[in-house]
């Protein structure tokens, strides 16, 4: 499908043929010495995922293969194997680690090998003369004052495409002039249209002409790169958002547009980007739900670089539905613009977009697994997340223990996703659980894949060191999705709103009964409610477990619905779904948790603290 292309005050708005019916893209390499190094693509069958094989050749040399694989193939690795490639060519060799992920490019790392660097330039597509933008496969990652550059013109009477790195200081010079087929003089019966021609910034961006182009945006340090060219300073103050989906989405960028908290305006309903306006550590959290055999990749992006993802998988039943939180803890700089995108389907209502600033000077940390984690060999020490994020250098990734720094009030939140194994995963210190309060992740009975999520407020001694631990032997959690993050809340005073409730078995009284108490700061948490004690904004979390039925949550200020949560366990026997929200109250404040079934137990909780007045 062909559009006319448009080129308003240096803003060239492309479109030509869109690439349809593909799945993931994922690096395509035979023999490379690590995954990153590949700059091949190829684009999967929908259902397929990204593979990494790390494997030692007959000559005794190891090397990696990458490329799409089907998901059954996931689990099976063997001693000896044949990496097939072509008619003409085929890899022997002895496979010695498989790992699979969802997310473009997600291959690109593993078994072992470093993904690409957090400051970097984007990856480009880079082709000489293709027909479509869609036939490249050739990719290269480009410099750290580079964009993505895509062009065509007409050569031989046919048009053809271009894309490489370009220059940001070129890019400038792109703008698009109509292209007269024929005679230079326009005739009768001719046609003209404006070539497209651009750069954009963001990995694989320069696919097809649907991007909007930017030239005066320099993308010249991955991850906290902003956009340059406006004036920008800082705003001091308190800053929270939280907003819902009204109505389904698909592939791209997501706009949650029913804002129902937006303390300091930072967030936009109408583009669904979070810029931020004071500098220093930012938390993030988001829930995408899915349902009806469908599964979704989401990242949440900053600066076109993605920080975080998550994937919800509702495969296995036509009844199934799922979802998935993800947490993420990063340092921002004024003018960084934090959204959500998506590869797949979002569901409305129960899928929300979340974030706040963490108050200065406070200690947090966010850390993911970049690899496959297996349980750890002893209980004295947890999952080796990767740290990403160690503001305070208060997490260890040799060991996975947060140690703290000080004695006050601490979020600790969590999520780990299995394939084909079901297992609890609890907060530990010293090699004993620091509560009952655990996630159970089930993929076993038909789910592809299933993530779990907690969040939970904690006083904690200087020097208390925390991991997370599993409770079965053969417990293993995926790579990208799975992370562990924490900040420091306050120090801890008579008059701080914060608790943690969960139930210890099955209920179906409505609104929920939470007869379990872990911490109540202000004993403000009577058993089915909370009553806000003071004005202000309040985060709320909570995590719904239900076994062998479908079941809906409600969160509720004064019998407004304000949020909810989707559980399925029709497939899996046991699923959670679990969601945030942060609230502006006032004091008396009534809020609770209602059900349309059942709801198990330990697994459902709820906790909240007090952020600001």
């Amino acid at each position: 499908m062909f559009r006319c292309l448009c080129t308003i005050y240096g803003l060239i708005v492309l479109s030509s043929q869109e690439v349809e019916g593909f799945g993931l893209k994922c690096l395509r390499c035979d023999d490379v010495l690590e995954p990153r190094f590949c700059e091949r693509i190829e684009y999967c069958q929908d259902g397929d995922v990204c593979g990494v094989q790390r494997y030692r050749k007959e000559n005794g040399d190891v090397s990696f293969w990458s490329g799409c694989l089907p998901h059954s193939n996931c689990a099976k690795v063997t001693n000896r194997t044949i990496l097939t490639t072509n008619s003409r060519r085929a890899v022997h060799g002895s496979v010695l680690c498989q790992e699979c992920c969802n997310g473009d490019l997600c291959n690109s790392e593993g078994c072992g090998a470093p993904g690409l660097p957090t400051s970097r330039g984007p990856m480009c597509f880079n082709c000489a003369h293709t027909l479509n933008p869609s036939d490249c496969h050739h990719v290269t990652v480009c410099g750290a004052n580079e964009l993505c550059f895509l062009g065509e013109k007409p050569i031989f009477g046919q048009r053809y495409f271009t894309s490489h790195c370009e220059d940001v200081h070129a890019c400038e010079n792109h703008a698009s002039a109509p292209i007269i087929f024929g005679r230079k003089r326009l005739l009768r019966g001719q046609r003209s249209y404006t070539p497209c021609s651009g750069c954009c910034h963001g990995d694989l961006c320069n696919t097809n002409c649907n991007a909007t182009f930017t030239p005066n945006t320099v993308v010249n340090s991955g991850s906290t790169a902003a956009p340059t060219g406006t004036s920008v300073q800082e705003r001091p103050g308190n800053y929270a958002f939280y907003a819902q989906l009204t109505l389904m989405a698909q592939t791209g960028h997501v706009i949650f547009k029913n804002v129902t908290t937006n303390e300091g305006s930072a967030y936009s309903g109408t583009t669904g980007i979070f810029t931020c306006k004071y500098s220093g550590a930012h938390a993030f959290s988001w829930t995408i739900a899915t349902s009806s055999q469908r599964y979704t990749n989401a990242d949440i992006v900053l600066n076109d670089v993605a920080i975080g993802s998550s994937f919800t998988d509702s495969r296995g039943s036509s009844v199934a539905a799922d979802s998935s939180t993800g947490f993420v803890v990063y340092n921002l700089k004024v003018g960084d613009k934090v959204r959500v995108n998506i590869n797949g389907t979002a569901d409305a209502l129960y899928s929300t977009f979340s974030g706040w600033r963490l108050q200065q000077n406070n200690s947090s940390f966010y850390a993911k697994a970049m690899s496959s984690l297996d349980r750890p060999s002893s209980a004295s020490h947890g999952f080796e997340f990767q740290s990403v994020v160690n503001n305070g250098n208060v997490y260890d990734s040799t060991n996975g223990v947060f140690t703290c720094p000080e004695t006050g009030l601490y979020a600790l939140a969590f999520a780990v996703e299995t394939s084909g194994l079901d297992f609890m995963v609890y907060f530990y210190r010293g090699g004993s659980k620091l509560n009952e309060i655990g996630v159970w992740p089930d993929s076993t009975n038909g789910l592809l894949q299933d993530t779990s999520s907690t969040l939970q407020i904690f006083l904690l001694t200087r020097g208390d060191k925390i991991y997370l631990y599993p409770s079965e032997s053969d417990a293993r959690i995926k790579p990208f999705h799975s992370t562990f993050s924490g900040w420091r809340i306050e120090n801890p005073t008579s008059n701080t709103p914060a608790f943690v409730e969960y139930i210890s078995s099955s209920t179906s009284t409505t609104p929920i009964r939470f007869n379990r108490e872990a911490l109540d700061i202000t004993s403000s948490f009577s058993i089915s409610s909370f009553q806000a004690p003071k004005d202000g904004v309040y985060l709320f979390f909570w995590n719904m477990e239900v076994s062998s039925r479908h079941l809906r949550t409600f969160l509720e200020v004064n019998d407004s619905i304000v949020g909810r949560t989707v559980s399925d366990g029709h497939t899996a026997g046991y699923d959670s779904g679990s969601n945030l929200a942060i609230l502006r109250l006032r004091r008396n404040d009534n809020v609770r948790v209602a059900q349309d079934y059942t709801a198990d137990g330990d697994q459902t909780m709820i906790s909240g603290y007090f952020m600001f007045s």
